[in-house]
């Protein structure tokens, strides 16, 4: 997706350093002997800067229209998937468990077992059966980050300003 024209010489070095498949340098090459070859095309300092902002900005209007349709295609596969188990649903109603074929179709069933959990199961097994449940520590980043600019110190945590760059 283009929607910003980019130099054809940056274009055209800028894909040569990218796989195609993963989005990533190709394997030997570096930025900085991005920047090195780069600074040998004809092309003015201006327009160098213009040209990869550009393409910033195409490359992330792709990401978001990837994004959208992805969406859109996750509902649909939803959609598709509640209609099928509803045909399950009323073909196994029709056939009342008993297998059924034809030349282009056969429905039969297979046993098998689920643990059904009711709503109090957690607060019980919180209780008597512990073991049964997975708790999975995560840390709350919020709350360290409020600590640290109060001044506390933690081992294995602390605070890193980062520069993000921002294209508009």
């Amino acid at each position: 997706m283009k929607i910003y024209p980019l130099d054809k010489q940056v274009e055209d070095y800028l894909e040569s350093c990218y796989d195609p498949d993963t989005g990533e340098l190709l394997e030997g090459i570096t930025e900085e002997d991005m920047a090195a070859h780069i600074e040998q095309l004809s092309v003015d300092h201006e327009t160098l800067l213009d040209s990869i902002a550009s393409g910033i900005k195409n490359d992330l209007a792709e990401a978001e229209a990837v994004k959208a349709e992805k969406a859109n295609l996750a509902r649909r596969q939803s959609i598709a998937e509640k209609k099928a188990e509803r045909g399950k649903r009323f073909l196994a109603w029709l056939t009342q468990g008993e297998k059924w074929q034809n030349e282009r179709h056969q429905v039969s069933y297979r046993k098998s077992e689920v643990v059904v959990i009711d709503d109090k199961f957690v607060e019980w097994a919180s209780v008597m059966a512990p073991g049964l449940l997975k708790i999975e520590p995560e840390p709350r980043k919020a709350d360290i980050k409020a600590a640290i600019k109060r001044g506390t110190m933690f081992e294995h945590a602390h605070l890193e300003t980062r520069n993000n760059i921002q294209v508009k």
